[in-house]
């Protein structure tokens, strides 16, 4: 959940539990419940694997019929060359991306959204935010993008070593700020009212070692019915924060086991194990990505438009290298984010000795955010970087079962 600018990503009920603010029992997961739940994250899984070819195709054309290098040429020839010239080129591409993009993202992320129930946006709404998200991109990138082509001039067989250093406390600064300067563009941030229930979590994280700033609330239902809780920040920045749809939906005792498990995340440094990991996968990438690409132009400089690496025109080359890449180490990166939730999930049972608690917060999340409990092998091993809300409660039940405590109710389809 780390590399900085990112984002994502399952859910159930077309409308609100009839008990909203005073949650009662999990709904069960009937057979209608269970179908609907599939369609949808089926629909999603679809669409974000055609977003993937899709972009693959439409960036090889890019790039191999020199149409990269033609963009390049006719922005430079208003913008200037030299510095000015590469920031436009730069924002230009990003901005094509973008509304490249757009189709798709408006398919899976508004009307899928909607036709599931789980979207409270105006079409205005969602479009203002995929705008202001563009604007934020392009502040972030437009100085990286320069930063880096001046490294590949400058060092141009060690770049790919600097840039992977670089990297490391570009990541970290951005967590940092994350919180106090980016997320409040999208989201309002105010101290939890129930202040009866912040001590009670600060107290959790306190038997955990874990110092929190304070325990906010979120409008999160300015965009969907979708319940969450995170930690944002670290050091002095670090704070729990909970989605207004999660404070109306759950108990304070499903609450609480949510949080535990997050803050079982701060307890192991979860986020630093991911950003050793992901410095680790930029290391090598930008390796991969430097050799594939000189191979490349050296080969097909002529059809691209150019083989000098320091030319901007290579932008969409090298994205396009590093997204073939990521795509082969994704699952990887899976495997390891599923072995740190699973740890997770533990150490909230442990926490808390509530499994019960624990089971039926799975069972409301299944619920509420129109999760598969139970989604296909292939799907969980490829693309799930948690384990399925099934397994999960079938780890609370064994523990519960080990440790004579209440047992959750298994998750059954009615």
């Amino acid at each position: 959940m780390v590399r900085g600018l990112t984002v994502v990503r399952g859910a159930l009920a077309l409308r609100r539990l009839a008990a909203a603010g005073t949650a009662g029992a999990p709904a069960p997961v009937d057979r209608e419940r269970l179908r609907r739940a599939r369609a949808y994250n089926r629909t999603k899984e679809r669409l974000y694997l055609l977003s993937v070819a899709a972009s693959l195709v439409a960036g090889a054309l890019v790039v191999f019929s020199g149409t990269a290098a033609r963009i390049r040429t006719a922005v430079q020839r208003r913008a200037g060359w030299g510095l000015p010239g590469e920031a436009a080129t730069g924002a230009t591409y990003a901005l094509l991306t973008w509304l490249a993009g757009l189709p798709l993202s408006y398919l899976s992320g508004y009307v899928v959204e909607h036709r599931y129930g789980l979207s409270n946006q105006s079409r205005a709404a969602w479009l203002g935010e995929q705008a202001k998200g563009l604007g934020v991109g392009l502040t972030l990138q437009i100085p990286l993008v320069a930063a880096g082509y001046a490294t590949i001039r400058r060092w141009p067989r060690a770049w790919w070593a600097i840039v992977s250093a670089a990297s490391i406390p570009l990541t970290v600064l951005l967590a940092q700020l994350g919180p106090v300067l980016i997320m409040p563009l999208f989201n309002r941030y105010e101290p939890l009212k129930d202040r009866e229930l912040a001590e009670r979590l600060k107290a959790l994280a306190a038997r955990s070692g874990i110092a929190v700033a304070d325990v906010l609330q979120t409008d999160m239902s300015r965009q969907t019915k979708k319940a969450n809780a995170f930690f944002a920040g670290l050091g002095r920045t670090r704070r729990i924060v909970l989605g207004d749809t999660l404070l109306e939906q759950f108990t304070p005792e499903e609450i609480e086991v949510i949080v535990a498990h997050e803050i079982a995340h701060q307890a192991h440094r979860d986020l630093w194990r991911l950003i050793a990991l992901g410095s680790g996968f930029t290391v090598a990438l930008s390796f991969l990505v430097d050799r594939l690409a000189r191979a490349t132009l050296r080969r097909y400089g002529h059809r691209i438009g150019t083989r000098r690496l320091d030319d901007i025109a290579t932008m969409p080359l090298l994205a396009w290298i590093l997204s073939l890449a990521g795509l082969i180490l994704g699952p990887v990166q899976n495997w390891y984010s599923r072995r740190i939730e699973r740890r997770a999930d533990r150490f909230a049972l442990e926490l808390t000795r509530d499994p019960a608690a624990f089971g039926s917060a799975m069972t409301r999340l299944a619920a509420v955010n129109l999760s598969d409990p139970q989604p296909p092998a292939l799907v969980r091993y490829l693309l799930s970087s948690h384990p399925s809300i099934a397994e999960r409660i079938e780890h609370a039940r064994r523990y519960a079962a080990e440790h004579d405590l209440p047992a959750p109710e298994p998750l059954t389809v009615g």
